[in-house]
């Protein structure tokens, strides 16, 4: 299975721009007609998609690292509340020539979306423990009147900013599960259980629901410690 993830990774953070320009692009690379724009070819729609799905990327690689600029990106990207699973789906597939180049482009998509969340994780659960041991001390501390209510809600702001970009993140790659689940579901009907690109994205997709569920534990943690905060 040759994969695709070379053109999907790429962090062009313009990609949201032309989102729309890639749905609305002719399948075929038949010639245009006199006066009319040229239709974009197959390797054009995969590189352009890619460059969609490499700005949605590199906007979460931005959370994981924080980086504000990509962190922004990705958040505005990530953020179409409102669309139709089945839509998408047909949306992704106009940018590519086969089904199987499309499946492709889902599974390094996916793994690359893993590979963000358990960065994002790592990084996280480090902060978490200080956190938790500043949370303690400052507590400690307003208790004997060393600090003060301002200092408290300053700490409780800060976790809440990390609660909100892990929330954000979570939401993204739930969607993304929604997505691959779907697409599984239809390609379940056509393909046998020892298909190759099947049993790549189930993969992929079962490591994306353990990721969410790891971020879900991650918010519960930033919860319960803004909480200890509440004055």
């Amino acid at each position: 299975m040759k994969t695709l993830a070379r053109k999907i990774i790429p962090t062009l953070l313009i990609g949201a721009m032309v989102t729309g320009c890639v749905s609305n692009q002719p399948k075929n690379d038949s010639a245009s007609t006199a006066g009319s724009p040229q239709p974009q070819s197959d390797s054009s729609r995969t590189k352009t998609e890619g460059a969609v799905f490499g700005a949605l990327l590199g906007g979460l690689l931005g959370m994981a690292t924080g980086d504000k600029k990509n962190a922004a990106v990705g958040a505005v990207i990530g953020a179409g509340v409102g669309y139709v699973v089945g839509n998408e789906i047909a949306k992704r597939k106009q940018a590519y020539a086969t089904n199987e180049e499309f499946l492709d482009a889902e599974i390094a998509r996916t793994a690359e979306f893993n590979q963000t969340a358990r960065a994002h994780h790592e990084r996280l659960r480090v902060e978490i423990a200080a956190l938790d041991d500043e949370a303690e001390t400052l507590r400690a501390q307003y208790k004997s009147g060393q600090a003060n209510r301002q200092q408290m809600l300053a700490k409780q702001q800060q976790l809440k900013e990390k609660l909100d970009k892990n929330n954000e993140l979570e939401s993204v790659l739930q969607k993304e599960f929604e997505i691959n689940s779907e697409v599984l579901a239809e390609e379940r009907k056509t393909r046998n259980t020892e298909d190759p690109y099947l049993i790549a994205l189930e993969k992929e997709n079962s490591d994306l629901k353990a990721q969410i569920q790891t971020l879900r534990n991650d918010s519960t943690q930033l919860a319960e410690i803004n909480e200890r905060l509440s004055v």
